[in-house]
């Protein structure tokens, strides 16, 4: 299977610290982008800022769910290249990562089992998971539960690389065989990778 994904979406704290031991030729395999929430501070008066690569338009909401759901829709529709295979990197257990998900699909966080799946035409999403430094596995699906309904609804190939393994080493080679295979047989190729959910992953 042809790889047709263009672009990476590095989310979140623990995604861009981990794209700091990615080798730059395989991060050039691709069009990168980093997103991240800055927190404010109130005695300097600076407000909060949700950032992109070098643009930030400032969150003045509490850092929730819905909150941040509703600021990302906006901000992606300003500043997502549309009509291009992204791929999401990410910690599940971080809102920011959990809210671009929700926001990319179109999803109400409070409503996700009352409505249905509407295809999005302009934007077609593989995700990858980083695994949380500080939660066990099983503490790990009860928490992101319904960010999992939400990427089987929308039948997401989604792959989870495992906490005992080395998170940058895996996420370098994903890049590296996603480029040259697409994600076919992704998770029989790389040690420690699995694909959970989508088209592809094992039943």
């Amino acid at each position: 299977m042809k790889n047709t994904t263009t672009q990476v979406l590095f989310i979140g704290n623990h995604s861009t610290k981990t794209i700091q031991d990615i080798p730059l030729e395989t991060l050039e395999l691709y069009t990168t982008n980093r997103l991240v929430y800055n927190r404010g501070e109130v005695i300097k008066n600076i407000p909060a800022t949700i950032q992109l690569n070098d643009t930030q338009c400032d969150f003045n909401g509490n850092y929730e769910i819905d909150n941040l759901t509703i600021a990302l829709d906006f901000f992606f529709q300003q500043t997502l290249q549309s009509n291009q295979e992204i791929l999401l990197v990410g910690d599940p257990f971080e809102l920011i990562f959990q809210a671009s998900i929700y926001a990319l699909l179109k999803e109400n966080p409070n409503q996700i089992k009352e409505s249905v799946a509407i295809p999005n035409s302009n934007q077609q999403l593989t995700v990858v998971l980083l695994y949380p430094a500080t939660i066990e596995f099983e503490n790990l699906r009860k928490e992101i539960s319904q960010l999992i309904y939400t990427l089987k609804k929308h039948k997401i190939n989604t792959l989870l690389i495992e906490n005992h393994i080395n998170q940058a080493s895996a996420l370098d080679n994903i890049l590296y065989y996603l480029n040259e295979d697409g994600i076919k047989h992704l998770e029989h190729k790389i040690k420690g990778v699995k694909q959970i959910l989508g088209h592809t992953a094992l039943a």
